[in-house]
């Protein structure tokens, strides 16, 4: 009886054996191409894989030439793609860049960061500010899902960062559309409005950002809002008192609108951060200014405030030691820079 039980059993699994095959031989005739696809697509992952270790060692043609061999395989491998649209930057080929990033798109229409490189190459290399406006915009209206699983995964804060940063870039190709219409006509004021409405919808999603809080300083300066301007530039220089350009446009703005105190202030401030080396020619001509607003100070009778104040062009950075993590001057005298560069006259310009 047992021996029944095993030859029953070695027929039935021979003939599901067999039936399994026959399945097998059938799909493959039914289903060739399907077969061919996947051996190609298995062609050029191995491809993308030698692609990518090439592009981390930053050997760029072996990584070109590995990519291209996937993509001659696999098409749709957006990856592969957009990462050759990076080399093609790198090596200044714009339009082929273009090319790839957009190659990369047609089979992964969500590929966030793929379309934020393809609106910035557009924008800032190809002078394409409609087309890059456009694809910010599809960035924005992405409909990404949010997912966020406790202590493993979280992308919500991912996704609120790329839409902030497709309305900041959208900002500046506004900015740039606006230089090509002329100085103040229409089309420019028109411009430079979108582009401030940009940035303050941008400022939802990055908070506490430099860079487009600096940016909508210089657009509400380029609209003649001065006082809105001089408000965000406080806000710009109060994020990261460092960075020079928020002191120096504030300190031309203030000047034009005869705060002279504030403006000289500002001047100072910027010749400290400014290296004497590569800034030569702007520190003269700044140190021209500053001796112009101190002849507007005194014709006001404000001596006794040019004497009391903190001189800020008597600190520069080669007088600058920095100690157990502090700031000290020449003389051991310890300083806070942080603070002492930061912005405390922005309370003024508010409801002016």
């Amino acid at each position: 009886m047992g021996l029944i039980i095993k030859l029953l059993k070695l027929k039935i699994t021979k003939a599901v054996f067999l039936l399994l095959m026959i399945a097998l031989i059938a799909s493959l005739y039914f289903y060739k191409d399907w077969y061919i696809r996947q051996y190609h697509k298995c062609v050029g992952f191995y491809f993308v894989n030698k692609g990518d270790n090439e592009f981390k060692k930053r050997r760029y043609q072996k990584a070109i030439d590995y990519y291209r061999a996937a993509l001659s395989h696999y098409p749709g491998h957006s990856g592969a793609s957009c990462n050759l649209g990076n080399i093609y930057v790198s090596f200044e080929n714009y339009s082929q860049a273009v090319d790839a990033y957009e190659n990369a798109l047609k089979y992964n229409p969500d590929f966030v960061g793929c379309r934020m490189d393809l609106g910035i190459i557009l924008a800032e290399k190809m002078a394409d500010y409609d087309k890059a406006i456009q694809e910010y915009g599809r960035v924005i209206d992405s409909k990404q899902l949010a997912l966020h699983i406790p202590f493993v995964y979280n992308n919500k804060k991912t996704i609120q960062i790329n839409k902030g940063l497709a309305y900041y870039n959208m900002g500046l190709a506004y900015r740039g559309k606006s230089v090509y219409m002329g100085d103040k006509t229409y089309s420019a004021v028109k411009y430079l409005k979108k582009a401030r409405d940009s940035y303050m919808k941008a400022e939802k999603y990055l908070k506490n950002d430099y860079d487009n809080t600096y940016n909508l300083a210089l657009t509400n300066h380029l609209l003649g809002d001065y006082n809105a301007a001089a408000k965000e530039y406080c806000n710009a220089i109060n994020i990261d008192p460092l960075r020079y350009e928020a002191h120096y446009n504030f300190a031309f703005l203030l000047r034009s609108m005869n705060r002279n105190k504030e403006a000289l202030n500002e001047f100072e401030k910027t010749t400290l951060l400014l290296s004497d080396g590569d800034n030569h020619e702007k520190n003269k001509y700044i140190f021209g200014i500053i001796r112009e607003i101190n002849r507007r100070i005194l014709n006001e009778g404000n001596l006794s405030y040019l004497k009391n104040r903190v001189d800020f062009t008597s600190l520069s950075q080669k007088d600058i030691v920095y100690k157990n993590g502090k700031v000290l001057s020449s003389q051991q005298k310890e300083l806070n820079l942080n603070k002492l560069l930061k912005c405390t006259y922005n309370k003024e310009f508010d409801g002016i």
